[in-house]
This record gives structure tokens, sequence and C-alpha cells, in this order.
């Protein structure tokens, strides 16, 4: 089979390789759509390092059985969406349900372990998770990062109907959490660097937007959210940009009792005093991928409409580089996908 791999020189090529085979407790998957994702830049830029290289990059993935092993109970031809994160089931985590910090440190597609920018994969059951009808394939593999992430944070967030949220970078994943808090009830208002990027957001439930088109407009941002609000601040703040300035900014936006969500990887430090924190009693959420349980639920909010993924392009396998260099660009409005079957 072909398969996109990032070697130790941190190049990316397209290889042929020999085609796994699944396993007891395994199913062997076509796959038909991959996403593209901004953590691919971080993996290529060797900010997180496979063990061992080559590796076949992507962690958005889904497509159909093709083979199972002994003990399984899907069946080839059933259309499943891939749980990027591998999982013991067993572990005290696992068991409450945060199969995305299982104890075992276990391996995660794309990151550590071969993943889904490849014509085949091999993961263990649980990971596979059925697709609802009516979810397309290309919708599903974003889901697999981006919606479940939106999900997971969202939920994190204890957000509540008539909160005000802020969601911080309209992005792959932004445009998503975006959804979430309107599905939860929030009024949401959009920060991004352009004005198409607003205007997207806006079109997927933001009510308001503002526009940060340098990194020195975030010193100003707070004040902008407070003279929206009333100079009450916001009661979450969805950070997905992940630079000092901008989480500073989303911190001093926050409203008495706020939350501060932290998502996705950035090597930027948070420069605050605490007493930030203290004196209104805010709170500081950080997340890490998701849970199972969140993936099926962006599914299945994504089956009934309210989740809606942006499709900005469509790329084959081997137009993966092409793909994460207009990615690297920022302007890509929405997500990106390679359609592989």
């Amino acid at each position: 089979m072909q398969a996109a791999r990032i070697h130790e020189d941190l190049s990316l090529r397209l290889d042929d390789v020999d085609t796994p085979q699944s396993g007891r407790g395994e199913v062997l998957v076509r796959i038909h759509a991959a996403g593209v994702c901004g953590t691919d830049l971080h993996i290529l830029d060797g900010m997180i390092k496979p063990d061992p290289y080559p590796m076949i990059l992507g962690h958005e993935a889904a497509g159909v059985v093709e083979a199972v092993g002994q003990e399984v109970s899907l069946l080839p031809g059933d259309r499943v969406a891939i749980y990027n994160k591998i999982f013991c089931g067993r572990c005290e985590q696992c068991l409450k349900g945060r199969q995305n910090i299982c104890d075992t440190e276990a391996d995660q597609l794309g990151f550590n372990r071969d993943g889904g920018d490849a014509d085949y994969v091999v993961v263990p059951e649980q990971n596979a998770v059925v697709l609802p009808e009516g979810v397309a394939f290309a919708t599903a593999a974003v889901l697999t990062c981006a919606g479940m992430t939106a999900m997971h944070a969202t939920k994190l967030s204890n957000l509540r109907i008539a909160d005000t949220a802020v969601v911080d970078g309209i992005g792959g994943v932004g445009i998503l959490v975006v959804q979430a808090a309107v599905h939860a009830g929030a009024r949401v208002i959009a920060v991004a660097d352009s004005a198409e990027k607003l205007q997207l957001a806006r079109d997927h439930g933001a009510s308001e937007g503002l526009l940060v088109a340098t990194p020195e407009a975030y010193d100003d941002l707070a004040n902008e959210i407070r003279g929206l609000t009333d100079g009450r601040g916001t009661d979450v703040f969805f950070e997905l940009v992940g630079t000092t300035r901008s989480m500073t900014a989303g911190i001093r936006s926050l409203a008495k009792g706020g939350r501060f969500v932290s998502t996705g990887y950035t090597d930027q430090p948070i420069e605050i005093h605490p007493i930030e924190f203290i004196l209104p009693e805010s709170s500081l959420i950080s997340t890490v991928a998701a849970t199972r349980l969140d993936l099926q639920d962006a599914l299945a909010l994504s089956a009934a409409g309210a989740m809606n993924v942006p499709i900005a392009g469509v790329f084959p396998l081997a137009g993966v580089s092409d793909a994460l260099a207009a990615l690297r660009q920022r302007g890509v409005l929405g997500r990106q996908v390679l359609e592989i079957a």
C-alpha cells in the first residue's frame, strides 16, 4: 500500500509499504478520507517526535472495515471513524471514561504509531466507531480530531445556557468549537486574524466577531471583549492560538468565575501573576484530545445537522505536502481532507 511517512530528517515522503494485517481484537480499515491537521505541522517541525521513525502521518481518518481478527464483532463493510487514542480500557482513567489520558500512556495514531494517511490502517476494535447514517467520510475524518476536541473542550468548560463564550482562533478546531458552544446555548464571540474567518464563524453561529490583524492587537482584546459585554467579561475563553499575548488577553477578558480553556499545543508560556486568577476566582482548564464518547457525540451532532465541517480543500494522498503547505500559510478557511479511496 501507499503511505505518507515522516522520516528522521523530518522529510515527508510517499512510500510503498506492506499492508498491515489485523490480529486478535483488531480491524483493518480501508481509509476513504483523512483530515489534515495543524498538529501535523508540529510533527513535521520536530516539536512532537515520533518514536520510532519513520512513521505514517495522520491522526484523523475514516473508512470501511476491510478485514477483522478473532473476537471482533464489527463486520467487513461497516463504515467507521477512527478514535486515534489507543487505550487499555481497564485503568482508573479509562473506567472513568477518560480514555484520552489512559494511565498506560498508550499510543496515539499519527503521533507515535502509524496513522491514517495511508491506504489502510489497523486499530483495536474499540477504536473503530460506527458512523451514523448520512455522515460522510470526509466529515467523519475531521470529527475524529477537531470535532471531538471541540466537544471535549466545551464539556469541560461547563458552558451554560446564556453564557458568553469567546472562541479565539477560527481555524479547523475553532470553527467547530463555535458550533459546539452555540449548541450548548451560549452567545459566541469569534476572534480571528482575517475578515474571511470572522464571516465563516458568523455563518456557523457566532453572533459577533473581533479582528486581531496583528499580534499586537491582542493587547487591546480584553478591553474590546469587555466593551461587548457591558464591562462584565466573558464566561469562557476558548484559546486556540497559543501565543503568550493571546493567552494573556484571554485570561484578562474573563468575567468573575470565568473559565480559560487552553486547547492545543504551543511552545509559548503563560506569563501572568496568580492573583489575576485568585481575586476573580477564575479557572484555567486544560484539554488534550478527547474521549471516545466525545467522538460519538460529535458524530451524532453532525448526523443531526448541528455540527457542520466546512471543507476547504480535497487532495489525493500524493497531495498531502501541498495540503500541509497551504495550512502553514494560515489561509485555509475550514478543514482540508485527503480523499484516499
